[in-house]
This record gives structure tokens, sequence and C-alpha cells, in this order.
């Protein structure tokens, strides 16, 4: 399907520079399609949309739409003020398949009016289909009058640098529409994170530290400057190259130069308007065009990486860098010349590095600086990604009709009022799954390849499953990420061991989806944005089944294919399932704001527990309404007393106690290092005695001594092991060896500065915090939601594996009494500055064999009722 947007124009005048009645014909394949008319105004202001139904055929790239804007008469034949054409190719080779055009009204002699249109225009590929992407369109001539997404390119050479520094483009970049395209996510995550720094016999390699704070993850300015150099060895024979930059719909070029060696030496300035999750996960594409070329090969080379990845970088940037092109539609051709570049994206107060000219040497080595992983080469690659099943997905169509079949005497089929598919998106390609009608718990049983380049600059590969619609568009259910990082290891980081990299590879398991409520509405949904991973899901959304593994191949393709039925049978042993028990007591429920109603708290992890969900039987997983009373300042409390409300719920879900006592284990272990840290510094910053700074010390030492000696819980006897769980363990255990080493060496060390144990200290922490991850954590969070009467006021997120019971590690919050804020949804009008209630809450989950372990956890007892909780007072 063929969507466009027509917004608005300007300075739309008829030849004597009279008022118009403008209204706009927009065309394309020969169905034509006419705007609303606009009296009276030079600047109308449309904002209409049309939409072309494809019947299931790929958007030619060739094609184009042809827009014509008229004035109104009531008598006689309407006056043409102006038309363009645009092309359709820029959409295709765009990340999200979406651009907005500002583009330039020509008269019949086609010359400029002076008048300008404003559209967007956005694809969608038909389901199950990846979108062919075209090679990227031949830069437009000069004298043309269509001027897409124009912009002015200084040169270097004209201008000094100050001026430079100082440019900004005064053209703001519209907002695309929403479309099922490659956008960003989902939580709110940090920039990626670069490598600890490496140990080697105890030293450390010495790296520039980031005293940078996470963006507070709200729109915000953000500039992207892309300073295009020089390339180097590009192949072809007279050529005429030219560098086309895309970066979330806009697209910028520089003049054409001729030669294998060009220099351009221009700089680029694009403006966004975006929150950090989702400007950091959009791709920039940096392509190298034969201008002279009018086929279709005339791509020589490109190039893609993240936002997220240069503003990683210190100060924000890429300095003067290579770039190793490769040919898109062919990943195993190798090489394709080299591009000099400078990569900027700079926030709000953020300033940016200078970058100077420097002597250009005859025979410089450009590998040496290529921008790419250090010490890898690229390569064709494919993941395979085997695509089993998802649970639990809630309803996305109206329960209409379903409601006539009840009345009719038919079977309701409520639970199944979703049409699921998956997407999954990588470096800017997309590869679809089948759709399964009318099933909340489908099993695809697909094998879905994606060609990549690897080592890939790109951080995350996003999975979302949609719900297909006939009519309109498809609807978000979930979004989730997988990210390169926590499943792959690069070689090489610890020189003792060279088997330690490992590619990418992830499952089988389980990966939960949050989002929105689950509770349908026919309305405009306010979560909406959280389905599509902006933000912090509020809700479980469901849960994927799958498997990731990536084959260093010389020849890619996609492909989407079934599952052998051999390759099923080995997969059930990671569906089987054991009981859970979770318990929370409620202590108190204080700093309660805006109250208008009756109180009641809810407790759930994944479906069970939700009072709104029919998908599980109902469990005792609320709290007794209360009314809140007024503390005589500023807040509300609930008057619980020395009764405290009790909730117990079951479940089952998969048994990964391996997995998780490795997290918790390590989360110990940085937990105590941090704090022992702490404490060293504290008194250096006192002035203690020296006896007790070394004192402190040496119980740092001994405490990483002895921490880093355990051994890791064992894989042997677990049968659900999978190869990411053996990849992460080895490497694990040898960070911790090495560390164990070093914390020897310093403490049998003759002499030993306490400035060199602190900075070992705070490396030793950083790296294990890195490894304190578990990507295959497939238990749901549990979720304690805030009622006001039927309506969802405020949530708090517990990760599961913090309040985990198990004999030999248990999370950090089993059984203990913790206080936790509630939140406002994001995007539900609650004020993100009032904390709309705090509790102090006991929660335990643990398996039901070990409900016996519980009864150390618990206080009192519960004489008069299953679900509520006497408590002696303590007298003083």
């Amino acid at each position: 399907m063929l969507r466009v947007f027509i917004l608005c124009a300007s300075n739309v005048v008829t030849p004597d520079e009279d008022v118009t009645d403008a209204y706009c014909c927009i065309t394309y394949d020969g169905s034509k399609k006419k705007t609303k008319i606009i009296k009276n105004n030079v600047n109308p202001v449309w904002n209409e949309g049309f939409e072309w139904d494809l019947k299931g055929v790929p958007l030619d790239s060739s094609g184009e739409l042809h827009v014509v804007v008229k004035d109104h008469e009531k008598m006689g034949r309407n006056r043409f003020l102006g038309e363009c054409r645009v092309s359709l190719r820029d959409v295709l080779n765009s990340p999200n398949l979406a651009g907005s055009f500002t583009v330039s009204l020509v008269d019949t002699k086609r010359n400029n009016t002076g008048a300008t249109i404003c559209l967007q225009i956005s694809y969608f590929p038909p389901p199950g289909m990846a979108p062919m992407v075209q090679p990227p369109p031949l830069p437009e001539p000069p004298h043309t009058p269509l001027e897409l997404d124009t912009v002015t390119v200084y040169s270097i050479d004209t201008l000094g640098e100050e001026d430079t520094e100082s440019m900004l483009m005064v053209e703001a970049a519209e907002e695309p529409e929403t479309v099922p395209g490659p956008q960003g996510q989902e939580t709110p995550t940090a920039p990626p994170k670069k490598a600890p720094p490496n140990l080697i016999h105890g030293a450390k390699k010495k790296k520039r530290a980031s005293n940078r704070t996470p963006l507070p993850n709200k729109p915000q300015d953000f500039q992207i400057r892309v300073r295009v150099i020089e390339g180097r060895q590009l192949p072809g024979v007279n050529i005429k190259p030219v560098v086309k930059i895309t970066i979330a719909g806009q697209t910028k070029r520089t003049r054409i130069r001729k030669g294998n060696n060009p220099l351009f030496d221009e700089t680029f300035f694009m403006n966004f308007f975006e929150t950090p999750s989702d400007i950091f996960d959009e791709t920039i594409f940096v392509t190298v065009l034969d201008s002279k070329s009018m086929r279709t090969d005339s791509v020589i080379g490109e190039f893609k990486l993240d936002v997220g990845t240069i503003y990683a970088e210190p100060r924000h940037a890429f300095l003067r860098k290579w770039l190793l092109l490769a040919d898109p539609d062919d990943l195993s051709a190798g090489a394709r010349g080299y591009l000099k570049v400078s990569l900027f994206v700079l926030a709000t107060g953020d300033e940016a590095p200078p970058d100077k000219k420097e002597g250009v040497e005859e025979k410089e080595d450009i590998e040496g600086n290529l921008l790419r992983p250090t010490g890898l080469t690229l390569r064709g690659a494919i993941f395979t990604l085997r695509l089993f099943r998802a649970e639990d997905l809630p309803q996305m169509d109206d329960a209409f009709m379903d409601g006539m079949r009840q009345v009719l005497g038919f079977e309701s089929n409520r639970k199944n009022l979703v049409d699921p598919m998956v997407e999954v998106n990588f470096a800017g390609k997309t590869i679809y799954s089948k759709i399964m009608e009318k099933n909340a718990n489908p099993q695809w049983n697909q094998n879905l390849t994606l060609p990549i380049r690897f080592p890939s600059m790109c951080e995350k590969m996003r999975i979302r499953i949609l719900d297909w619609d006939r009519a309109s568009h498809n609807d978000v259910i979930g979004t989730t990420h997988l990210c390169m990082s926590r499943i792959s290891a690069p070689g090489g980081e610890i020189e003792v061991d060279d088997s330690l990299g490992f590619l990418p590879t992830f499952g089988p398991c389980f990966i939960n989806l949050y989002g929105s409520p689950r509770e349908f509405t026919a309305f405009s949904d306010p979560y909406e944005a959280l389905n599509q991973g902006k933000g912090e899901g509020v809700a479980y959304r469901g849960r994927l089944l799958l498997e990731l593994s990536t084959k260093l191949v010389d020849k890619m393709e996609h492909k989407v294919e079934d599952i052998p039925s051999d390759d099923l049978l080995v997969v059930e042993k990671f569906m089987r399932k054991r009981k859970y028990y979770l318990f929370a007591a409620f202590y108190s429920a204080t700093l309660l704001q805006d109250v208008d109603d009756a109180i009641q708290f809810e407790v759930s992890i994944g479906n069970y527990g939700n009072k709104f969900d029919y998908s599980c039987l109902p469990l005792a997983s609320t709290t007794q309404y209360s009314r809140a009373v007024f503390d005589g300042c500023h807040y509300y409390y609930l008057p619980w007393g020395n009764v405290k409300p009790v909730v117990v719920l079951s479940s089952e879900w998969e048994d990964i106690r391996p997995r998780i006592e490795a997290l918790n284990m390590l989360l110990t272990i940085v937990a105590r290092l941090e704090a022992n840290l702490q404490q060293v510094q504290l008194h250096l910053k006192a002035g203690s005695d020296l006896v007790v700074m070394e004192s402190k010390v040496l119980h740092l030492l001994d405490d990483v001594i002895a921490d880093c000696s355990k051994d890791l819980p064992r894989l042997e006897d677990w049968p659900c092991v999978t190869p990411l769980d053996r990849a992460l363990r080895h490497l694990r255990r040898l960070t911790m060896r090495q560390i164990e080493q070093a914390a020897l060496t310093l403490k049998h060390g003759t002499s030993t500065e306490l400035e060199n144990v602190l900075e070992q200290a705070e490396d030793w922490a950083q790296r294990l915090r890195s490894l304190a991850e578990e990507p295959q954590n497939s238990l749901p969070d549990i979720v304690i939601w805030m009622l006001q009467g039927d309506r969802r006021v405020a949530y708090h997120r517990i990760p599961a594996h913090e309040v985990l019971f198990s004999q030999d590690h248990c999370g950090k919050n089993c059984g203990q009494l913790q206080t936790i804020l509630m939140k406002y949804p994001q995007g539900g009008g609650g004020s993100s500055d009032k904390i709309p209630a705090q509790l102090r809450v006991k929660v335990w989950f643990g398996l039901s064999a070990d409900a016996k372990s519980f009864n150390e956890f618990a206080e009192g007892s519960s004489p008069c009722s299953p679900r509520r909780m006497r408590t002696r007072p303590s007298w003083p």
C-alpha cells in the first residue's frame, strides 16, 4: 500500500498575484485523488491523506507521483498554478520506507513558480514479503526545477573553522508519519556501550574516561553533522562519483566530482527533534554513486552505522575516519573503495570537537584508520532466525462480530481476535513471517534468513509482532530488541584465550514483549507508542520463542522457509514448564496524590494475576479496595494499620535457575566491590590514617579474590542449555580468573600505589557489570499496578531475578522489605514530576518445590483470612 499525505503549500499565487482557492490533485499509476479546496489563502494547509492499494504488488522504483495545484473557479475552467513530479525511488531507499519532501512547483514551461508543496510518502510492503530496495536515485542535475530536501552545502575551503562550527540549518525536518518500518525502541536505553578496558597481567590499558551522564528520554534537539572529505580507490573507469547521505528520511548530496580518488570537502547539517532512544536507533546510510551511469548499477559502494554508535564515542564524533564501502546487493564482493568522513552527533549543549585539516600523505594507510571493529575484516554472513511460536498475545481486533456469534449461539473466539505476523529488522533490512489469522498463540515454525555484512556497526536487531489488518495499516503488538554486544563477543579480549570470541547466537529461548495495557479499546490508545518500543512498557504483551544463529558465507539472500519437523521435536524441551509461587505483602502505601476513588493494588506476572485478562483463570492477585486518608499535609495514605494485605498467586514458567543464579552471583560480586570501593574513596577524601586506608584496600582485594575464585553454576546437568549459555559461562569464568590473578598481583606486590588500586578496581567493576547481563532471561517482570476504581493509574516493574529464591544465589530483594516508587505510564497524561505513590512491600518468588523455604521470610501469621497478614507492633 502506498500512502501520501498532502500537508501544505506556500506562496501559491496566480500569475496576476491574486489570492487563490487552491486545491491539489495527485496521480499515481493513472489513479487520481483530490484534496479539499482552501479558499482565499496563498499558503493553504490541507493535511489530507490518500492511499493506493497495490494489490500485493511491490512498489515500482521507477514510479512517480504527479502533483498538480489548481485554483478553483466557480465559473469556467480551474486555473493551473503549478505541478511537480516526485520519484518513489527515494522512498524505497529510505531506512523506514517513508520520507518528507518539500518540492518546488513549476509551470508548463518548467520554470520555477516560487511556490512549494510539502508532502509525506509512506510505503507498506506486502505482508510476508521483504521490501525490494532498489539502488539509490541519480542526483538531480543543477538545472532541474525539482528540489527534494534541498540544503545549502558549504565548502570547508571557503569558510573559516569558526564559521563552520557555528553554522546551523534553518530548515527544520518534518517528522514522517509512523509506519511499520525500522524505527527505534522500545525501552529507553543509553547509547551502545563500548567494550570495557582490557586487563593483561594485572595492568590496565590506558583509555579516556567518560564522565557523560545519560540523556533524559524525552524529545530534544539533535544535530548530525557529516563532513565528506575524500574518496580513495573507488572502482570504475572515467567515473563521476557523488556521495549521498540519508538519515531518518532526510537526504543530502555532494557536488559531482571526477576520478577514482575524488576530493569533496563538503559538510552537511541535519537537525532533528526526537527522543534519544529513537534518534540513536536510526541508521546513517553513506552511499557513493556514479552520476555518469544511467543504469541500475550506479551504486559504487555503501556504508551503514547507527547514530547511537557515534554518540557513544568520546566527544560524540568520529574524526577523519575511513569508511570501508561495500556493494549493498552483493556483500561478498569485498571492498568497493574507501571514503574519509567526520561524523558528529550533538545534543543540546554539546560542543563539536575541532576537525582540523591535516597534511595529506601520498601513501596514507587507509586500512589502518578504517572504521570497523578492531582486528576483524568484513565478511558476508547470514542471520538465521528460527521463529517457532508466540504465546499470550492480546486482543487487537474489535469483538463486535464475536458478540454476534454468541448471540446466534456459536462458540466465542474472543481469545483469538488477533492476526499476528513477525517483522525482523537489522541494518536497514527487513523480513517478515507469514500471517497467522485469528490466533493468539500462533506457531509459525519458520526460518527467516537475513543477509548482513559482518561484523556490522549496527547494534540492535529489532523484532516486532504486528497485527495484520486487511483494511488499514498494521498495528504493533509489541517490540523487543536483540543487542549484538550481549549475544556475541569479539576475540582477543583476553590474551590467554584466543577462542573467546563467538558470533551472535541466541536461544532457543522465550523473549518477552512489553507495551501498553492489554485491555482492548476501539478508540485511540494513549499508550500506543509503548508498543513500538518508545519508552518503558507498562504491561506484558506476550512472548516469542525463537533462536538466532550466525554463519559466515560467500553468497547470501533473503529467504523464508519452514523448519523441518525433526528440529521442532528438539525444541520441545525448551518449552517445559514448572510451577512457581509469587507472594507479595503490602506494608504501607503513602505519598498518594490526586485520589478520587477507592484504591486497589494488583500484582501480576505475565498474564497471571491480570484481573482484566480472560486467558488465565482468576487468581487472588489484588488487595481489597481501601479509601485513602489525608495525612494533614499534602498527601494521602491507606489506613491498613497492623493488618496488611497479602496476595499469593501461582504461575508456570521455564526452569532457568542456572542462568538466574549466575546473574545474581555476578550482581552480588559487583555490589560488594562497588561498596568496598566507595568506602576506600570516602576514607581517602576524609584524609584517614595510612593504616586505616591500607586495611580498607586489603579488605577490598580479599573480597575480590574470594568472590572471583568461586565457580559459576554448572550447566552439565541442565537439559535446556543453549550455545549462548556455554559461551557466556566461558567468557565470565575467564574474566573472573583474570581479575583474581590481577588482585593477587596487587596484594602481594612489593609496591602498590593507591591510585593504581583504585583505577584497577573501577575497571574490574565495569567489566563485571558488563558481564552481569542475561539476554536469555525468559521470566517476565512482576508488575504492580495501582487502580482507582477499575482505572489503571500507576505501575512499577520488578525484574523477577531480583526476588527469585535460590538455595545458593537469591535475588537481592527476595523476601526483603523494599521501598518502591510507582510511576505514571509515559504518554498517559500523568505528570512525570509527580510520584503517584510510595509502597513498602515484601516480594518472594520461587518454585513450588521451594515453598517450604518461604516460611523463614514470612512474618507473622494469617489466622482470619488467607489474604490478610497480621503483624505484631514493635513497642519501644
